[in-house]
């Protein structure tokens, strides 16, 4: 359903999902959240993808890194960029890779010396899509 889907109730409920008890949701209300990115796109929903990343599931802190990727620079605050490079440290490779593609679509502002030289070292990653993911952002 996309964008159509995006009103102020359907965003408070996928919000409200990042609490569920079942990673499963926690995991689609990110998605879901990927996917209507430019209207959920506010401070209350940014601030609560940035907390997502502390998750138990890999799934869901990847989930997290594809929202906020789709979010792009409305989403680029420190606190974003900051957690996304700690993101490159995550033991499941699809969180890299996630985190990746989060920090190339934060735009000039994760174009920080610090964001680069952590791509940079991404490059060594034992994960070929991780390295892939960090040779097209750079």
């Amino acid at each position: 359903m996309g964008e159509k889907a995006a009103t102020n109730e359907v965003i408070n409920r996928l919000v409200s999902a990042l609490d569920d008890e079942n990673s499963d949701v926690r995991n689609g209300a990110c998605n879901a959240i990927g996917k209507i990115a430019e209207k959920a796109a506010t401070n209350e929903v940014i601030n609560r993808l940035v907390s997502a990343p502390d998750d138990e599931n890999s799934d869901v802190r990847g989930g997290a890194c594809y929202a906020l990727d789709k979010m792009g620079e409305k989403a680029a605050t420190s606190e974003v960029i900051n957690r996304l490079v700690s993101a490159l440290d995550d033991e499941g490779s699809d969180v890299r890779i996630s985190a990746c593609h989060a920090l190339g679509q934060m735009g000039e502002k994760a174009a920080t010396t610090e964001v680069i030289n952590r791509l940079v070292s991404a490059l060594d990653d034992p994960d070929s899509d991780v390295r892939s993911s960090a040779c097209y952002y750079l």
